[in-house]
Order: C-alpha cells, then sequence, then structure tokens
C-alpha cells in the first residue's frame, strides 16, 4: 500500500480560484467535508508485505509497535511470500495483528476471498478485522466496483465472523467507486502529509489512518507504512473482539474456551497417565503458509485423512505443519508420527521439537515408512508453548514431486509422575510402526541468536497456543 491521495490539480485550482474571488461558505464546507481530524488518543501501528523482506519481530516490538497488518496477496495472482512469517511473526511477539488483500475488481471475486480466508484460518480472538485494499479499479466501472466489493466484503465477514475494514483514499473513493453503501464498515484511510486526513464523502470519520509511507522501524531494513488507530489500547482491544454470540461459531469479543467451549474449542493437554494422538483435524493443530497447497486425502491416513504438500528445495519453508503441546506435568515422552503411504515419501522430513526450553531437530525418512515412525524421546516441562514442526523445505526440490504428510502425531509418557505407556493402533487400516528412518539430529538451546533469529528459522510460523481458535476443514 503505498499511495498518496490529494484532490485532482484541476480540483486544486477551481479552490484557488474562488479563494482570491471570495471566501465562500461553499469551499469552507468542501474542505470541513472532506478533512476529518481524530480525537484523543491514538495506538501506533504499521502494515507490511514481502516489500519489507524478513521482519525482525523482536526489534519491531521493541520499538513500541503496538499492532501490525500484514499482507495475504495481491488478488489471486501474486501470495505475498513473506505472509506466513509475518502473521506468525507478529503474534509471537505479542503485536496485534490484522490481515489484507488488495483488491483486483477484474479477477474472481470469490476466489480472492477463498484465498484470504483460507490463508489466515479462523482469526483468533483478538485479531483485527480482515482487510480489502481498495486502491486500483484495473479499468472497472464504478458499477463493477461496488459490485466486487460487497461479494468479497459478504463472503468474508460470513466466513470469519467480523466485519471488514475498508482500506482506501478520499478522492480515489469517491471518483472511482463513489457509493454510500458501504459506510457501515470501518475506514481506514491512506492519506500522507497533512495533520489531519482527508476521507470519501460517504464516510464522516476514520478508524485508522496511514499516514506516511515512509516510516522508519527498528527490525525492518529501509521504508514502512505507518498508521494511528483512532483510541487508545484499551478501545483498539475492544474493536479487535467485537460482538460475540455463543452458538454462533465463531470465538471471538470476549469468548474463551471455558465460557464458550462450542465456539472455542480448548487445545487438550498431554496427561500424565496416557498418550495424547493429535490427529490432523484437532484444534492443536496449525497449516502453515499458502491452505491452498495443503491438499486433503480421505482415502488414507490415520482416522481416514491426512494433509500433505510438495516438498521445496528453499532454505526457508513456505508451507508448514505444526501441532502445538502442552502437559499436565513434566517427563520424559516419546514422540512419534503417522506417516502413510503413498503420500509421505519425503527422505529427509525435519522435524522440529521444541521442549522444555529447547529445541531439537530430527530428519526421518518417510518414505520408509508406513505408520507410526519415531521421532525420539524429550523431556517436556508442564504447561504450553511446546510443539512439533515440519517444514515443506526437505531440500527435495519441487519439480520432483516429492509429497509431504502432514497427519497424526502421537506423545506417550515414558518417565512421568503416575504415566503410562499404552499405545493404540490406528483406528483403520493395518499400518504398522515403521522404522525410525532417522538420520541426524541436534539440541540446541532456544535462546535466540545474535541475529535476533530463532533456531531453525521455522518457530517464526508458529501460533503456539491455540485455546481460542476454531478450525474449519
Amino acid at each position: 500500500m503505498r499511495l498518496r491521495w490529494s484532490l485532482p490539480a484541476s480540483a486544486c485550482a477551481v479552490v484557488l480560484f474562488m479563494g482570491c474571488a471570495a471566501e465562500s461558505d461553499s469551499i469552507v464546507a468542501l474542505e470541513e467535508a472532506l478533512t476529518v481530524c481524530g480525537t484523543g488518543a491514538t495506538v501506533t501501528g504499521i502494515d507490511v508485505s514481502h516489500w519489507q523482506n524478513t521482519i525482525d519481530w523482536d526489534a519491531v516490538k521493541g520499538a513500541g509497535v503496538q499492532f501490525a497488518i500484514v499482507r495475504v496477496s495481491d488478488g489471486v495472482g501474486t501470495f505475498d511470500k513473506q505472509f506466513s512469517n509475518n502473521w506468525n511473526g507478529a503474534k509471537r511477539v505479542g503485536i496485534k495483528r490484522g490481515a489484507y488483500q488488495f483488491f483486483r475488481p477484474n479477477q474472481n471475486i470469490d476466489q480472492q476471498a477463498d484465498l484470504f480466508i483460507n490463508s489466515v484460518g479462523q482469526l483468533d480472538a483478538g485479531d483485527l478485522p480482515p482487510v480489502l485494499d481498495v486502491e486500483a479499479d484495473d479499468g472497472a466501472s464504478k458499477a463493477t466496483m461496488v459490485a466486487g466489493i460487497r461479494q468479497w466484503l459478504n463472503r468474508v465477514e460470513s466466513a470469519l465472523g467480523k466485519r471488514p475494514i475498508i482500506y482506501t483514499g478520499g478522492y480515489f473513493w469517491d471518483a472511482h467507486v463513489g457509493s454510500n453503501e458501504f459506510v457501515s464498515y470501518p475506514l481506514w484511510v491512506a492519506h500522507y502529509g497533512p495533520s489531519c486526513p482527508n476521507i470519501p464523502s460517504a464516510w464522516s470519520t476514520w478508524t485508522m489512518w496511514q499516514y506516511t509511507s515512509s516510516g522508519k522501524v527498528n527490525g525492518i531494513a529501509g521504508n514502512v507504512d505507518t498508521n494511528v488507530f483512532q483510541g487508545d489500547m484499551a478501545a483498539l482491544e475492544t474493536f479487535a473482539r467485537g460482538m460475540a454470540e455463543c452458538g454462533d461459531g465463531f470465538c471471538n469479543g470476549d469468548e474463551n474456551g471455558a465460557t464458550c467451549e462450542v465456539d472455542c474449542p480448548v487445545c487438550k493437554p498431554v496427561n500424565s497417565d496416557g498418550e495424547r494422538i493429535i490427529d490432523n483435524d484437532d484444534v492443536c493443530l496449525t497449516l502453515g503458509g499458502n491452505l491452498q497447497y495443503w491438499r486433503e486425502d480421505t482415502t488414507t491416513g490415520y482416522g481416514g485423512s491426512l494433509r500433505w504438500t510438495y516438498t521445496i528445495a528453499d532454505p526457508e519453508a513456505s508451507n508448514t505443519c505444526s501441532w502445538d503441546l502442552s502437559f499436565n506435568a513434566s517427563g520424559r515422552y516419546r514422540v512419534e508420527a503417522y506417516a502413510p503411504q503413498p503420500f509421505a515419501m519425503s527422505a529427509q522430513a525435519k522435524y522440529e521439537v521444541g521442549h522444555a526450553g529447547q529445541v531439537s531437530t530430527q530428519v526421518v525418512n518417510q518414505s520408509t515408512a508406513n505408520g507410526w515412525v519415531s521421532l525420539g524421546e524429550f523431556e517436556f516441562a508442564m504447561g504450553a508453548n511446546q510443539y512439533v514442526l515440519v517444514g515443506d523445505n526437505t531440500g527435495e526440490a519441487r519439480d520432483l514431486e516429492v509429497k509431504l504428510a502432514c497427519d497424526a502425531l502421537r506423545v506417550v509418557p515414558l518417565d512421568v509422575p503416575d504415566g503410562g505407556n499404552e499405545t493404540t493402533q490406528p483406528p483403520s487400516g493395518s499400518g504398522t510402526p515403521g522404522p525410525s528412518g532417522i538420520d541426524g539430529g541436534c539440541s540446541v538451546s532456544a535462546a535466540r541468536g545474535a541475529n535476533g533469529a530463532w533456531p531453525g528459522g521455522l518457530l517464526l510460523t508458529l501460533a503456539l497456543v491455540a485455546f481460542r481458535r476454531r478450525r474449519t476443514r
């Protein structure tokens, strides 16, 4: 988003001419209708995309940024390659996050909306509402613009349960959309330079204001769009939560697993008296990246289904599968992944295990397994913020069409007070425990390195606590 909104030169000329003649009341009224100043406290935030490259979110947090809105895509043609890192990185450090999509009126509207919906997944209760970025008409008529905007807003709000924000500029909206239909949607206005922004004539106020595209923030190389929210942090929290109604299928407002588990299913902990199996439809499992590349197969897998994607040779993962773990007792546990054929074909799947303040990696040959494969035994601490993660960056090139499976994870207590070590077979099929396939591994401290990066480079993809998340498959 890099727009500089202003009146066209002809309009400025008219105003200057009339101003020279007399101080007309109509001129004053025009100025008042376009310029709206905020009142009271504000909260500072940024919006980012791949143009900011890799962001050090710890440094951004330290710089005082309180919210960040990250790009999902430009229409359906360009998925932002930094979306997953930014979406998960902002949450990891405690910056309130939101997501936006650059609107293309001449592309398929439902496909654009679905790409956005599938990429963000079910919004957490504290996430900001979705954003439609309206700043290009691509030659479309006003009628086409209005119809497309309406279609996107309705589809996204119905799927995610939060009324979207419209991002635009005053002159652009009036000249290229020109509709009063959407005034009930919060306005995020772009206007660089002045002390108060010009807004579209349809709205009477703004919720957020993007006031510069050349902001400087620690942790971001180069310029970044900088914004303010009109209100204090408590107001921003209230705005993010929205209205809640238990049973509506959305975990929002003040809902949580204790007050409305039907909307906010809980990621249940591993008990010390028996194993815990997290299947691919469990709320504790999180898929990262562009979700259209996580295909679902319902003919095999633990419980009759699994997710899979193709591997890549890139140094950083584009798509990740993570299992969020919490424990009601500290101790030693065995961790196993279910690797069914013909979808577990990677010979070098790298599993990252976060446990008791440590991060260990185990490289597994999925292709030699057809069932449970051991990732090893680990010491876990009581509580949450522990995990297992596998990414598509195995080193096997995409054109080889090597499949990487994301299916069930089994955690079995070994040396735990009152723990047990019973195991169960898959509920269907005849798969047997496969060989460990461990080609190597290491254990390192979870402390960040000198460059501020987390070990393995994948921890940025985690949203470790899923207590307020509702998954749809």
